[in-house]
């Protein structure tokens, strides 16, 4: 049979379509949309259902997460040191790599660097500590962050209010008047060492600037939050919330473990910080692993979950908590005692520089924990990252703590 289609077929094909395919068109349309409108009344979940894969928004790329762009600077100035050049050429190959505008080439131009290092400032050093704090169990509770570029401030509190009084006919009001204080941080310095194969280097790619970004958040989490929570303040670290309390909100949990005395011990906390007048704004809970799971698996007379429920949501009694290792489970003279912590974290004060120091080497030693190892025998860079940083109590009494704890 011939394809060929003669004028009078193909302008008769077109009468039809006018006549009869436009119309069924224009109902096929409407009907779709008219689903479309349905479906998004019911959220984008529907619309996904009507379109499968098309109708479902476009993930996030990967490459935007927070702490990705320090990640992707460091690595374009860890490839620049490798082949013993400055910072210029790493700005370059920032260009080159994530274009002449991207905000990592931007920020290496900025650099002045002096002896192997340079400054990740404010912007992008907040981005790697907005990161750091999912990793920092002091931090997700959402302390004040504070900035300290002279390496100190000053923190004013109230010690004593006003006092008021009921007076008689003719009397005289006695005059009162608060009394101030002030908290003075003072700048910590904190290093971590991140050692990174060259070959990652070599290799750019998404699960490398992850994998930059996480040793180093790791690497100053780690420590940071250990400090933050247990430190006595010595050897130059902070002062952490365990000896900030005032004796009466230290708290020795009961010896014998089950559940009344369990939510008794829980309510002392809150009542030590009730009874001090704290403002409650922000409370929230930090155990180590196995008192979370005690807690969680609590069962009471009745065999029936006590807080389970509502620590799937993430609070207890209502308050946020946040579960960390970096409390020990090895306490006391059994080596088998934990803490709880409770704090109210709107007087909790997190003070920092803005800027983190860096530096990077191929031929450094540095150790791994159980000894030394050299960056140019392992094909390695290791890049070095120094942030300031203190904590402070605006109240002594906005923290307690539960000792001797059995829970397991």
């Amino acid at each position: 049979m011939s394809a060929t289609v003669s004028k009078e077929q193909a302008e008769f094909y077109v009468k039809m379509f006018k006549e009869h395919g436009l119309p069924l068109v224009g109902e096929i349309v409407d009907e779709r949309m008219a689903r479309i409108r349905e479906a998004a009344k019911k959220g984008s979940g529907a619309i996904a259902e009507l379109f499968g894969d098309a109708g479902k928004p476009e993930p996030p790329r990967k490459d935007s997460a927070k702490g990705f762009a320090v990640a992707r600077m460091l690595i374009a100035y860890a490839a620049a040191v490798g082949q013993k050049r400055g910072l210029d050429y790493a700005t370059e190959l920032a260009k080159k790599q994530y274009g002449p505008d991207s905000v990592e080439a931007k920020a290496l131009a900025a650099q002045d660097a002096a002896g192997g290092g340079f400054l990740i400032r404010d912007e992008m050093a907040a981005e790697i500590i907005e990161f750091l704090r999912p990793a920092s169990a002091v931090r997700q509770l959402n302390p004040v962050i504070n900035p300290m570029d002279a390496g100190t401030a000053r923190l004013p509190k109230i010690t004593a209010g006003s006092a008021a009084s009921y007076i008689g006919e003719n009397q005289n009001l006695v005059a009162t008047q608060p009394t101030f204080g002030v908290v003075q941080p003072i700048a910590k310095k904190l290093g971590a060492l991140v050692p990174i194969s060259n070959d990652l280097i070599r290799r750019v790619s998404p699960t490398t600037q992850g994998t930059v970004r996480d040793d180093l958040v790791a690497g100053i989490a780690q420590k940071s939050d250990a400090a933050f929570i247990r430190s006595v303040g010595a050897a130059g670290e902070p002062k952490g919330l365990r000896f900030w309390p005032v004796s009466a909100n230290i708290i020795a949990a009961n010896g014998t473990v089950n559940t009344a005395n369990t939510i008794k011990d829980l309510s002392k906390l809150i009542v030590a910080l009730a009874n001090a007048n704290v403002r409650f704004v922000r409370p929230g809970w930090i155990m180590a692993p196995r008192t979370w799971m005690y807690l969680f698996a609590l069962l009471d007379a009745n065999s029936n979950f006590v807080f389970r429920d509502e620590m799937k949501g993430g609070t207890l009694f209502g308050y946020p908590f946040a579960r960390t290792s970096q409390i020990p489970v090895n306490l006391g003279g059994g080596s088998n005692e934990s803490e709880l912590y409770l704090a109210d974290f709107a007087d909790v004060v997190i003070s920092e520089a803005t800027d983190i120091l860096v530096d990077v080497s191929t031929e450094a030693a540095y150790f791994d924990g159980t000894a030394t190892a050299s960056a140019f025998s392992l094909d390695q860079t290791v890049i070095r990252a120094i942030v300031e940083h203190d904590l402070v109590m605006r109240h002594d009494e906005s923290v307690a703590v539960l000792t001797t704890l059995l829970w397991s």
